[in-house]
C-alpha cells in the first residue's frame, strides 16, 4: 500500500512533468508518433521501479523531484535510469540530437 501511494506521488511529481516536457520536445522536433508513444509507454512501465527506488533511496526522490520542478532535470536522463526506458530514450535522444532539439 505504501508503494502504491508513493507511486502516485512519483507519477504526479516526477513522471508526468517529465513526460510532458519530453512530449513537447519531441513534438517540436517533429518526431514520429511512434517514438512519442514509445517514450510515454516506457515512462508508465517504469513507474513501479521508480517507486521501489524512491523507497530505497529517499534522498534520490527528493533531489529528483526538486530538479524536475525547478527545470534542472533533463527528462531523458531521469527516465533512462530505468531499464525499461533505455532503448526508447536512446531512440528519442538520437532523433532529438539529429534535429537539434
Amino acid at each position: 500500500m505504501v508503494q502504491n501511494i508513493l507511486a502516485f506521488f512519483i507519477n504526479f511529481l516526477v513522471v508526468d512533468p517529465l513526460q510532458d516536457e519530453m512530449n513537447k520536445r519531441l513534438a517540436e522536433a517533429r518526431a514520429p508518433q511512434a517514438i512519442i508513444a514509445e517514450v510515454r509507454t516506457c515512462a508508465e512501465d517504469a513507474l513501479p521501479k521508480l517507486a521501489e527506488r524512491a523507497i530505497a533511496e529517499p534522498a534520490w526522490v527528493v533531489a529528483t523531484t526538486l530538479d524536475v520542478w525547478l527545470g534542472r532535470a533533463v527528462p531523458e536522463d531521469v527516465l533512462s535510469t530505468s531499464p525499461q526506458c533505455q532503448s526508447s530514450i536512446k531512440a528519442a535522444r538520437i532523433y532529438l540530437e539529429s534535429r537539434g532539439a
